[in-house]
């Protein structure tokens, strides 16, 4: 038993009047299904790609036979939908090949099929937490597998829109399915939505709605949110509330760690969860900025972690550096006065003083030495040659 509601709104651009996204929900024999598109390739183009594929894949569960399981029916209703999508006759010149996005859970007694290609999301909202089961199949989200983008600058970028992959891009397409059934409890909740819806709305914002309002209230209330904060796309929004639990009771388990403990970067095929986030009450309405964000060359958090090691490190070299250019200034000044107390250089001779009176000018006073120069009227008629012989003295350091 389930609750199920769904609401889908052009927006509020005034080039984008025409609803491009479909969405539906029924009973089948093999569970309860609930699929959205997202068209795309122009105006009628995109409109008529999401209907057809939504109509193709109601169509292929009630064909299909008893013997496949519910993860085959889903798979080949998706790619089938594709294939009609791929040769569909459009009403007007479409901009590109016409495509869609398509995202589907189909939930049953063993728990919750879910199968998506491009970017429309879903979500499970489980024990006060809500986990993306979906990963967006766009340039973006490459980057964010590589760690070249953190999820908030993802969420910003420019391209974030770009898909990789989409219904009808060719006859065969690749359906990301989840290898098992998503288990849940009675009350957990699957919301599938649009790049309209999650372009403007936090996933803290659809959980805090989601668990406080029943099914209808709460797709209503995301869609005037977005539409609040500028709704520059069609925005499509459906909520599915399990009333039971899977059987076995074992599944439920497996639900609350996906829930808490998604994958960092595992391989794309595994289809891995988003960290999921806790509840926050919707903030004032306010049109978000989409502005390019540069890319770095490795993930902001591992950058943030490498640089306390770096920090340390320049802080001891730099005072290491400090104490040796403290030590070359006292050698240099050591050496100047040492050069200061230098004795005569021995090139320079050093002419002879007179005796120095030691009461006058104590032991250190110095006098300048005196040459004696033989007068005219010197008894002796030759005159005595100058004494050149150099002396050497070293002054007494200071």
């Amino acid at each position: 038993m389930v609750e199920c509601a769904e609401k889908s709104d052009p927006g509020r651009d005034p080039e984008k009047q025409v609803n491009e996204d479909a969405c539906g929900h029924r009973e089948t024999r093999f569970g309860h299904l609930c699929v959205v598109c997202d068209g795309m390739g122009g105006h009628a183009a995109g409109r008529e790609a999401a209907e057809l594929a939504l109509s193709t894949i109601f169509e292929t569960f009630e064909q299909a036979a008893d013997g496949p399981s519910p993860s085959q029916v889903l798979r080949a209703a998706i790619e089938e939908a594709s294939r009609r999508v791929h040769v569909m006759a459009t009403s007007e010149i479409a901009l590109g090949r016409p495509g869609s996005t398509v995202v589907a859970i189909l939930l049953h007694a063993g728990g919750t099929e879910v199968a998506h290609i491009g970017d429309s999301r879903a979500y499970l909202v489980h024990g006060g937490l809500i986990s993306r089961v979906t990963r967006d199949h766009s340039i973006v989200q490459e980057l964010v597998d590589h760690g070249l983008l953190t999820l908030d600058q993802a969420a910003r970028h420019p391209d974030a829109n770009r898909i990789t992959r989409a219904l009808g891009m060719a006859p065969d397409v690749e359906v990301d399915l989840r290898p098992e059934p998503v288990a849940h409890a009675a009350g957990d909740a699957f919301v599938l939505c649009s790049d309209g819806l999650s372009d403007l709305v936090e996933d803290p914002e659809i959980l805090a709605i989601v668990e406080k309002e029943r099914a209808e209230q709460a797709a209503g209330r995301l869609v005037d949110l977005a539409n609040a904060r500028g709704g520059h796309d069609n925005i499509t929004v459906l909520v599915l509330r399990a009333r039971e639990g899977v059987s076995p009771a074992p599944g439920v388990a497996r639900t609350a760690e996906m829930a808490a403990v998604p994958s960092a970067h595992p391989p794309a095929a595994t289809l891995p969860d988003v960290p999921p986030a806790r509840a926050t009450e919707p903030g004032p309405p306010a049109p978000r900025e989409l502005e390019p964000t540069p890319l770095p060359a490795t993930p902001r958090a591992t950058a943030v972690r490498a640089q306390g090691p770096m920090v340390i490190a320049a802080i001891v070299l730099a005072f290491v550096a400090i104490a040796l250019l403290g030590a070359v200034l006292v050698v240099h000044l050591s050496d100047r006065r040492g050069k200061k107390s230098a004795s005569t250089p021995a090139t320079e001779p050093a002419l002879a003083a007179p005796p120095v009176d030691a009461g006058e000018a104590g032991p250190t006073a110095l006098a300048p030495e005196s040459v004696v120069v033989p007068t005219a009227s010197a008894p002796s008629g030759a005159i005595a040659p100058l004494d050149t012989a150099p002396t050497t003295r070293r002054k007494r350091r200071r």
